[in-house]
């Protein structure tokens, strides 16, 4: 399966964003409605977590009242710098909000509301039916472990949207995709 080049270049863009201001810190939040980043938490500086670590936490943002995705659909998972254990550097989660669309970062600094003009696949992710990203990981680690050592890498990039999971190896000379469908884990193409 190809991924668009518009889709890659949005998560290049959002990884080069969320590291750059994991790095300089919270910002206060744009007084123009403009594009900016609102964090959401000030929890302790977080290391690697798998999606399910993440989104552990996001309940607890949710339930303390310090965020409100009441009506939101989730429709994009992004993963950067995700080992085969699926624990992630970053994770960036695309929602839609009615017609708004609103983009939420954890990194090392927790997780941030970013507000970035970028479109989002239709179909809603339901997690109840598809494998989480760890599991995809620990199910066909098989698959992806020999092109990891090709590659000199350690760990890989995750896209799930429309239902398959894309999963990116990168070396400096060039890089390996895979595909999954969301749901089976069955390798695509």
């Amino acid at each position: 399966m190809r991924v668009p080049g518009s889709v890659l270049a949005l998560f290049a863009a959002i990884c080069i964003f969320c590291t750059a201001c994991g790095c300089l810190g919270p910002s206060p939040p744009p007084d123009d409605g403009g594009e900016g980043i609102t964090p959401v938490n000030e929890a302790e500086p977080q290391g690697p977590r798998t999606l399910t670590g993440a989104l552990a936490d996001l309940d607890l943002l949710l339930a303390e009242g310090r965020l409100n995705l009441t009506n939101t659909t989730l429709h994009q998972v992004l993963g950067t710098g995700v080992d085969l254990d699926g624990r992630a550097s970053a994770w960036i989660l695309g929602l839609r909000d009615g017609e708004e669309v609103r983009w939420l970062t954890f990194g090392i600094s927790g997780w941030k509301e970013v507000k970035l003009a970028a479109p989002l696949p239709e179909d809603e992710i339901l997690f109840d039916e598809i494998l989480l990203p760890e599991d995809l990981l620990a199910e066909r680690g098989g698959v992806l472990a020999p092109a990891l050592e090709r590659a000199g890498a350690d760990t890989v990039d995750i896209a799930l949207a429309r239902e398959v999971y894309t999963v990116t190896v990168r070396s400096d000379t060039g890089m390996e995709r895979f595909s999954f469908r969301a749901d089976t884990g069955e390798v695509i193409g």
